[in-house]
């Protein structure tokens, strides 16, 4: 069986988280919205749930896969399969669990910003290794307002918005973009989108300044990815079934 990864755009792909995981050995069941893909009516045959980035926002009405997608996140977490949800696809999860997104009161938030864990992200295992503040890539209007009941506060922005919680223990959200690269943010900023004035930002600077914390994120998200791969979503975890039959 596969990941099932929901894409939304060209540039919000799964990118290095993606090619991390597969290097892990596992395998993906791709849908890309924006090209009319279908999804699966239920979370039956997969082995987890990634929801990427996307520029439509959640609380848009007239969106028609967001209804879709947020029932297919509860049965993936009914099921106890492992959840991830990147940007757009965190706020997908906190609607679909009881909490709330809204829009950021400073407006756009685009480029490079600090993101802080919590008491409780320092102690969680899918985070250890990554410094307690560190510089990340943000492109988002909106952010979680309130987190689904009995939501574990991970990290949060510099507005002490979150940016990282956990539902549960294979449910995770992550609002700021870890799979992004330079190539990303340049794709987006060739885009031409009004985020940039809207933000009061230049996109060479923009990419100037992601340019300059590079080395330090790839080297930081690729550990994350690893702990994804390792903890969140091991290979083993897809054999057990297997192994229990054989043993039958």
């Amino acid at each position: 069986m596969a990941i099932l990864v929901i894409e939304h755009s060209g540039t919000s792909k799964a990118n290095r988280l993606g090619a991390t995981l597969v290097r892990y050995g596992l395998r993906f069941d791709t849908r890309r919205m924006h090209l009319g893909d279908a999804l699966p009516a239920n979370m039956a045959g997969h082995d987890g749930l990634i929801i990427m980035g996307s520029p439509a926002r959640v609380n848009d009405a007239s969106v028609s896969f967001i209804g879709p997608e947020q029932a297919l996140a509860r049965d993936a977490h009914d099921r106890g399969l492992p959840v991830l949800g990147i940007c757009f696809g965190a706020q997908i999860l906190a609607t679909a669990f009881g909490g709330t997104v809204g829009p950021l009161e400073s407006g756009v938030r685009v480029g490079v910003h600090d993101v802080t864990l919590t008491p409780a992200g320092r102690d969680d295992a899918l985070l250890n290794g990554l410094p307690w503040t560190m510089a990340c890539l943000h492109w988002n209007h909106d952010v979680a307002t309130e987190l689904p009941e009995d939501a574990a506060l991970l990290a949060t922005g510099e507005a002490g918005d979150p940016q990282v919680w956990r539902l549960g223990v294979r449910t995770y959200a992550f609002q700021f973009h870890p799979e992004m690269s330079p190539d990303t943010i340049n794709a987006i900023i060739d885009e031409d989108r009004p985020d940039l004035v809207e933000a009061g930002r230049r996109g060479e600077d923009v990419a100037a300044e992601v340019a300059d914390m590079w080395p330090t994120y790839e080297r930081l998200t690729e550990r994350l990815f690893e702990s994804i791969a390792m903890l969140l979503m091991p290979l083993d975890q897809r054999m057990l079934d297997t192994v229990r039959d054989l043993k039958h």
